[in-house]
């Protein structure tokens, strides 16, 4: 796997489907009011085309400042046990939608809320506009490719743009 995202192949784009596949946990950024950017993992409630859902608290501090526009996010995805990354930037905004929450409301957002009905239980939807993605070989046979490719220059794997 390259590090290096300008040799990538701009022709090798993948839909955000077919990256995200069996991915379920991110990384959320966003800015404060400091313009600090900071990092905290969410579960995927659900997606839609290009947009993301997941389901948070209204009263954590950096939601507070996603109510009333959408703001820069990056959201990050890896695997590292099958060597997949996903870099994805769009704008985030909380709704407060019950419909939408009951809708996509699942077990673990149980563990942090009273309940799909709790008042503090806002959407957060994450407008993807752009993304990469990096796959290559994983297991024993993958490192050894990865480690034989590194030693000739040239990467082993998959690098390209995700199509929203």
């Amino acid at each position: 796997m390259s590090s290096d995202t300008d040799d990538h192949d701009p022709s090798a784009s993948r839909s955000l489907d077919s990256v995200l596949s069996g991915l379920r946990f991110a990384m959320i950024a966003t800015a404060d009011a400091q313009g600090q950017w900071r990092a905290r993992p969410l579960a995927v409630a659900g997606q839609e085309g290009g947009r993301l859902s997941f389901l948070v608290g209204v009263d954590a501090d950096w939601v507070e400042a996603l109510e009333t526009s959408g703001s820069p996010t990056t959201v990050t995805f890896s695997d590292p046990g099958k060597n997949t990354y996903v870099a994805l930037q769009g704008s985030a905004r909380t709704v407060d939608d019950r419909a939408r929450i009951a809708a996509l409301w699942n077990a673990g957002a149980g563990a942090y809320f009273e309940g799909q009905d709790d008042p503090r239980v806002r959407v957060l939807d994450v407008e993807v506009s752009y993304g990469e993605y990096w796959d290559s070989p994983s297991g024993r046979l993958g490192s050894v490719l990865q480690l034989a490719s590194a030693a000739l220059g040239k990467p082993v794997g998959e690098q390209g743009d995700v199509v929203v």
